[in-house]
């Protein structure tokens, strides 16, 4: 089983000193045990419906009634034409069994390679968003200044629209990175049918709200 050490955490966002921190404590191991549970109730789901199809029971011995007109009597014969036919269906079971161990097996490693996949990327991603949130704010702050510079006409509008352009376009990928974030978070709970309690508002940057109109 695949073992990480727990990196970031998606169950909440509060601030410590004027900053934001990020508390770790999502688990890994945790996710993958869902994502085994997933996989295992489906395979246990089409292993009952292969197993016991071909299932020999009493009526196959029932004794067929028969009349011989040579000798005028009754007999009874019991064919093994439906035992001969279960045996090889019992075999065919069998091969579709260990067919289905071997698909699961498969499914099983190659769902936890993406779990791993998506969990360091979606940490990696995380880690980042954090690092980002503190410098766009920055430079928001300093856009402030220019503004300010421009309503006191020391700077040109010229100039102004090109800083003010320049923050929103910052704004608008550190806004798409948390949608990605979102989707990749999605996709963990579609792997492990787990529901995962994130709040990113915390680092959304609304740019109308920062960046007003040109006054």
């Amino acid at each position: 089983m695949l073992k990480m050490i727990s990196i970031c955490s998606l169950l909440m966002v509060s601030y410590i000193a004027n900053s934001q921190k990020y508390d770790a404590d999502m688990q890994f191991d945790s996710l993958l045990l869902k994502l085994h549970d997933v996989i295992n109730f489906q395979k246990d789901i089409e292993t009952e419906e292969i197993k016991g199809v071909y299932r020999i029971t009493g009526w196959h011995f029932i004794p067929n009634l028969n009349y011989d007109f040579i000798n005028n009597n009754y007999y009874l014969t019991i064919s093994s034409g439906p035992l001969i036919t279960n045996m090889i269906n019992k075999r065919q079971e069998t091969r579709r069994l260990s067919a289905l161990e071997r698909k699961y097996n498969n499914q099983i490693k190659t769902s936890e390679i993406k779990l791993k996949q998506l969990y360091l990327t979606l940490n990696q991603r995380i880690t980042n968003i954090q690092q980002s949130h503190v410098i766009i704010m920055n430079d928001v702050e300093i856009f402030k200044i220019k503004q300010q510079q421009h309503i006191n006409n020391e700077i040109d509008t010229e100039s102004f629209l090109r800083e003010r352009s320049s923050i929103l376009n910052k704004i608008k990928s550190h806004n798409d990175e948390l949608s990605n974030i979102q989707r990749s978070l999605f996709e963990i709970e579609l792997l492990t049918e787990t529901e995962l309690f994130v709040d990113l508002g915390s680092f959304y940057v609304p740019s109308v709200a920062l960046v007003p109109t040109v006054p």
